[in-house]
Parts: C-alpha cells; sequence; structure tokens
C-alpha cells in the first residue's frame, strides 16, 4: 500500500474524531424541580438577576445563573435536605435564605447505544470508504485495459 493511500486512510479515521467535539446534542426530561418565585415588596418581578443555590454545608453552588423574566430560580436537586439560595443584584438588593425539601430529582440518564448516538459519523465514514472503494475499483478495471 503506497504512503499516499496509508495517509489518506489515517485522514479519513482522524476526521470523524474532530466532527464529534462540534456535535452538541439535548436531551428532555420530566423531572420534578423546586421553583423559587423572587420579587420585590410592589410586586415587580427580580427578573434576570443573578442566583446562587447550595447544598447544606457546601462552599461551593451547586447551581448559579439568572433568574428568568418572572424572577423565578428553577433547580433539580439531587438529594434531599437543606438548600440555601442566594440571590443578587448589581444595586445590592438581594435576599440569602434556606428551605428543606423531601424532593427527589426524577432525572433519567439516557443510555442509548453506542451506533444511536454516533450514527451519523458511522453512515460518513462508511460512505467515505464506499467511494473511496468504488474509486480504487475503478482505477484498477481502467489499468487493465
Amino acid at each position: 500500500m503506497s504512503l499516499r493511500r496509508v495517509l489518506v486512510l489515517l485522514l479519513c479515521a482522524w476526521l470523524p474524531g474532530r466532527a464529534l467535539a462540534h456535535d452538541l446534542l439535548h436531551q428532555i426530561t420530566e423531572a420534578e424541580a423546586v421553583s423559587v418565585r423572587l420579587f420585590f415588596a410592589d410586586g415587580r418581578d427580580f427578573s434576570f438577576e443573578s442566583y446562587e443555590v447550595y447544598r447544606a454545608g457546601d462552599e461551593i453552588p451547586f447551581q448559579v445563573g439568572r433568574t428568568d423574566l418572572e424572577g423565578r430560580v428553577v433547580f433539580l436537586p439531587d438529594r434531599a435536605g437543606t438548600w440555601r439560595i442566594k440571590a443578587f443584584s448589581e444595586d445590592g438588593h438581594g435576599a440569602d435564605f434556606s428551605f428543606s425539601t423531601d424532593l427527589k430529582s426524577g432525572v433519567q440518564d439516557a443510555n442509548r447505544s453506542f451506533l444511536e448516538r454516533h450514527l451519523r459519523i458511522v453512515v460518513g465514514v462508511s460512505v467515505i470508504f464506499g467511494v473511496f472503494g468504488l474509486v480504487n475499483l475503478l482505477m484498477r478495471k481502467g489499468g487493465r485495459r
């Protein structure tokens, strides 16, 4: 096998791995979540402001983010217990409170097979090898005349 063919085969084997880095998957599950609405005394929502959610005793946040349009903080606890929410705005308003929940999250893990997760890449590599094989076959037949 010539060096050129080996390089082409190595390139074909390397490219699908690079394509995986750009694949963004998603999973939609239904689970029981904790939803906390934050609002001012006059009824205005605490919209698009920063928050941090902590497990009891942890110093590193379980979740960070911004409240939504209606001032909601929504998260899926991974265990029952006491949770702490710190919400704060740039102008100094905020809240720091704790609560307990016996809620357990219903997050489901997607157990898909290798073929299901990488079907497009497997098909793409198969097409490349098929085209390469067909070109190689036609070149051999053309050279025998």
